[in-house]
């Protein structure tokens, strides 16, 4: 019998782009980035697959990487992780997981590194069971709101996981 948990699990992805906002007035600007879900522990084998019992995000951060030095200006950010249909194509999902949903209740410096609050850990599993039509590819979909950069910049993403794996 196997049986073992995993936590900590460190998921990164560097230089992240984030377009310029269009003026210094309030914006929106969205951004993506893309995960293997054999990186998060899924497998092509149905057996090795059903012995994964939850993968949970407990922890996301963005942090300024170039062109910023600042993330204070971050008032709303969501975002969500979706498995496109196929594919052959991104826009339409077959499964989808929000992550996080942060609008900001009060001002305070947020520095180079903004920690994402997630009120509990996301449950990751439903991306994590690719059938042969769907892709691999988890899609990471995230918006920001505020007085953003006029400037494109990029940001390192860091996420934190735990694994709970058995029979």
């Amino acid at each position: 019998m196997v049986d073992a948990k995993f936590s900590q699990i460190e998921v990164s992805r560097l230089d992240v782009p984030v377009p310029a906002a269009p003026s210094s007035a309030l914006a929106v600007v969205d951004f993506q980035f893309y995960l293997s879900s054999g990186q998060l522990g899924a497998s092509s084998n149905p057996s090795n697959q059903s012995l994964i019992r939850s993968v949970e995000l407990e922890q996301l951060a963005l942090t300024a990487e170039s062109g910023i030095t600042d993330l204070s200006f971050i008032a709303t950010l969501h975002a969500v992780a979706f498995v496109p249909l196929s594919k052959s194509t991104l826009q339409e999902t077959s499964r989808q997981v929000e992550i996080a949903d942060y609008k900001r209740g009060h001002d305070s410096g947020v520095g180079s590194t903004f920690d994402v609050p997630l009120p509990e850990p996301v449950d990751l599993l439903p991306l994590l069971r690719p059938s042969g039509t769907e892709s691999s590819t988890i899609v990471v979909s995230m918006s920001l709101g505020g007085q953003l950069p006029t400037v494109s910049w990029t940001t390192n993403i860091g996420m934190a996981l735990s694994v709970d794996v058995g029979e």
